[in-house]
């Protein structure tokens, strides 16, 4: 059969072929080639077992190409001559017209719609303080980002977010010449999550922030360098959970035993309640409902810690109250004061004072060192300490100088037996 044209002044061709393999014959196909003057690009060729759906095939083939045609000619003089403008760069660049318009199409018009900056970052602060209401948010997740993004959104806030670009964001961070690395980190940290949100909302289609090397957060906020963990000593950790304990109106014992002896973070103390601690059991629990980022765990109590458990008065119902937002801290602060964790200073007019001075998160810091001193076991304490990075962290952050017959002492610093004053370490 002699190839013929379909649709007829198409210039698009059905032959058939022989299909053969060692002499045999295993039937016939019918080809369809379709040539470049329609495709736009290269010749194009398709096989079929029947005539029926090549020709089904070629007339699609030629529709399509017919009604691109017509929307050609009904293109405008003015979109015709950009066409043609666009079309020699097009060409060098290896772009195909299509390629352009499908990369540009998500991007400058966002299936989600145009949004600023601090639209997003609104319907986000609206998003997590209902989540805050229903109690799936914490206090403190839901007002750092609300501080952290409302600043954003004060700079940057009137851009549409699918034009901010990396430079914008950048030179904003560049400019907080004051603010320490950690703080510049922060915001950048909660940005990109403002990025995600409106990537996923379809207001954008990239996150800028995927483009940032580590070389390029050093520049934008230099090098955060950790410091060595500060601890306490035997004398200052006797004495803060002494103090403690002289003072049951400050409620602070339970939670000063099981930060100095099980390295319970703050937030996690401020809402552990009793039925979590198992004293015959030996643990505690610490819920999903309160662990950082929702990681339960079992932290085995010491038995000096058990000892100075026993010695609080109620053990039902919260560990430590905490009736609004500042109630712990303060009441932190003045078993600090109390316990002689202060120091003099002079204000500005020279007036002798008297401030308050603590080491941050030096409970914990104090509990990951010397529990590490004590069983020389990284894995160990890093299970302890809840780290889900294994014991990365822990050589990062906890792991300070100190010696096993130290932290031997560290845990053996128990509560009075007859003498009225607690069993003192030696030095």
């Amino acid at each position: 059969m002699e190839p013929y044209e379909h649709p007829k002044k198409s210039g698009i061709k059905i032959s058939l072929k022989d299909n053969r393999t060692n002499g045999k014959n295993f039937g016939v196909s019918f080809i369809v080639t379709i040539p470049a003057k329609v495709t736009g690009r290269n010749r194009q060729r398709k096989q079929f077992k029947e005539e029926s759906i090549a020709k089904k095939w070629a007339d699609q083939q030629w529709s399509g190409h017919s009604k691109q045609g017509e929307v050609y000619f009904k293109a405008t003089t003015e979109e015709r001559n950009e066409f043609a403008s666009l079309l020699p760069d097009l060409r060098e660049a290896g772009i195909s017209m299509t390629e352009a318009v499908r990369f540009a199409l998500p991007r400058l018009r966002p299936p989600g719609g145009d949004k600023t900056l601090g639209e997003v970052i609104a319907d986000m602060q609206l998003s997590k303080a209902e989540m805050l209401k229903r109690g799936v948010l914490r206090d403190r997740s839901e007002r750092t980002f609300r501080t952290l993004s409302s600043k954003i959104a004060d700079h940057l806030g009137d851009t549409l977010i699918r034009d901010l670009t990396l430079d914008d964001v950048v030179k904003w961070l560049k400019g907080m010449e004051k603010a320490a690395p950690r703080t510049i980190r922060n915001y950048l940290n909660a940005l990109a999550e403002v990025m995600n949100e409106a990537k996923a909302r379809g207001h954008v289609h990239d996150n800028i922030l995927d483009g940032l090397t580590k070389s390029d957060r050093k520049q934008i906020y230099g090098i955060d360098e950790e410091k060595s963990p500060e601890i306490l000593s035997l004398q200052e950790a006797q004495d803060l959970i002494q103090t403690a304990a002289e003072h049951p109106e400050l409620d602070l014992l339970g939670a000063v035993t099981l930060g100095l002896f099980c390295g319970i973070r703050t937030e996690e103390l401020k809402r552990l309640d009793w039925s979590a601690v198992k004293l015959e059991e030996g643990y505690l629990t610490i819920g999903a409902d309160i662990a950082k980022k929702r990681r339960i765990r079992n932290v085995t109590l010491s038995e000096n810690a058990l000892a100075w458990l026993s010695l609080c008065p109620d053990r039902t119902g919260a560990l430590t109250r905490s009736t609004h937002y500042n109630d712990y801290q303060k009441r932190f602060q003045k078993l600090l004061k109390k316990a002689g964790f202060t120091e003099k200073y002079k204000d500005t007019k020279g007036k002798e004072k008297e401030r308050v001075v603590w080491k941050t998160n030096a409970m914990r810091h104090s509990f990951g060192t010397y529990h590490f001193g004590l069983h020389a076991d990284s894995i160990k304490t890093s299970n302890e300490l809840g780290h889900a990075q294994g014991d990365n962290v822990l050589f990062q952050h906890y792991r300070a100088l100190t010696t096993k017959a130290l932290a031997k002492k560290y845990f053996n610093i128990n509560p009075p037996v007859e003498t009225g004053k607690a069993t003192q370490p030696s030095k």
